[in-house]
């Protein structure tokens, strides 16, 4: 009986993945900050710049519910 049988590789797989989706998603967030956000002398942010913020917390949202709807086995 082996208490430590590590599949390295795997590990190391769950690891990038979870890497590049924190980079991912925190960078669509700054995005969708960045866009929300007005520019110097502006009072609101453009219309694209709007679009653009909302479409990314959008799908942040929906990112969200897709990790929830993994995460919980009642879904399934």
């Amino acid at each position: 009986m082996t208490l430590l049988a590590i599949d390295w590789l795997a590990l190391l797989q769950v690891a990038i993945v979870t890497i590049v989706a924190a980079v991912g998603i925190s960078a669509l967030m700054s995005l969708s900050n960045w866009a929300l956000t007005p520019a110097e002398g502006l009072e609101r942010p453009t219309r694209p710049r709007m679009v653009l913020g909302f479409a990314g917390i959008t799908t942040m949202v929906l990112i969200v519910l897709g990790g929830l709807y993994l995460l919980i086995p009642y879904f399934h």
